[in-house]
C-alpha cells in the first residue's frame, strides 16, 4: 500500500473515532428521559396525590382564573387528607390549559406545597418590579421554579421595549403561557388568596 493510502486510511479511522466520541459526549449531556413508571414525587402534595390503597379526601376552593392570549390558568387552594393515618397536605394547585392547536389536549397541573407559597409570592412581587436596572445589558430575564416544576419568568428581549411575563408548567408535557406583568401581579394575588383560604380552613 502506498504512503498516501496509509495516510488516507489513518485519517478515516481517526475521523470515525472522533465522531463516535463526540456523539457519546452529546448523549451524556442530554437529560434522562422522563418515564411515568419511575416518577418520583417532588413535594408533599405530589406524594399524597399519588398514594394508593388508601382513601384520600381532597378539598378544593377555586380562587381565580386568568384568560391569557394562548391559554387559561386556574388557581385553587387544595387540601388532601389520608384517612388511613389522618395525615394531610395542602397548598395551591395551578391548572394550565393551552389554546394552541399543537399543545397537549389535557390540562397541566402544578402542585405547590403550603410551605412554598410565601416564598413564591415574595418572588413574584420582586419579578413584577423588574426593569432595566436589574442588568447593565440590553435585555434581561428573571425566572423562578418551584419544586413541582411551576415556573414564572419576566423578561425584556428588545432595547426600549417593556417587560413581558410568562409561566410554565408540566413534567412530561411542558406548556408556556404568555402574559403581561399586570397578569403576573394578578396571579401573585390569586396565590396569596389561596393561602388565606387554607389558613381560614384550619
Amino acid at each position: 500500500m502506498t504512503p498516501s493510502r496509509w495516510l488516507l486510511l489513518g485519517l478515516m479511522i481517526f475521523l470515525s473515532a472522533s465522531v463516535s466520541v463526540q456523539a457519546q459526549r452529546r448523549w451524556q449531556r442530554l437529560p434522562a428521559p422522563r418515564d411515568p413508571q419511575f416518577y418520583e414525587p417532588r413535594n408533599k402534595l405530589e406524594e399524597f396525590d399519588g398514594r394508593m390503597e388508601t382513601l384520600l379526601i381532597k378539598g378544593r376552593t377555586w380562587v381565580g382564573t386568568l384568560r391569557l392570549q394562548n391559554g387559561t390558568l386556574r388557581v385553587e387552594a387544595i387540601d388532601i387528607r389520608d384517612t388511613l393515618d389522618s395525615s394531610h397536605a395542602n397548598g395551591v394547585i395551578i391548572t394550565i390549559l393551552t389554546a394552541e392547536t399543537n399543545g397537549p389536549a389535557e390540562e397541566i397541573r402544578s402542585l405547590i406545597d403550603y410551605d412554598e407559597i410565601d416564598k413564591l409570592v415574595n418572588v413574584l412581587d420582586t419579578m413584577a418590579k423588574a426593569g432595566d436596572s436589574v442588568t447593565k445589558l440590553a435585555s434581561f430575564e428573571e425566572r423562578y421554579r418551584t419544586r413541582g416544576d411551576f415556573e414564572a419568568m419576566v423578561y425584556k428581549q428588545l432595547s426600549g421595549a417593556g417587560a413581558s411575563a410568562a409561566i410554565e408548567g408540566g413534567f412530561f408535557d411542558r406548556v408556556r403561557l404568555l402574559m403581561s406583568v399586570d397578569d403576573l401581579t394578578k396571579l401573585r394575588w390569586f396565590i396569596a388568596q389561596a393561602k388565606d383560604k387554607l389558613d381560614e380552613a384550619k
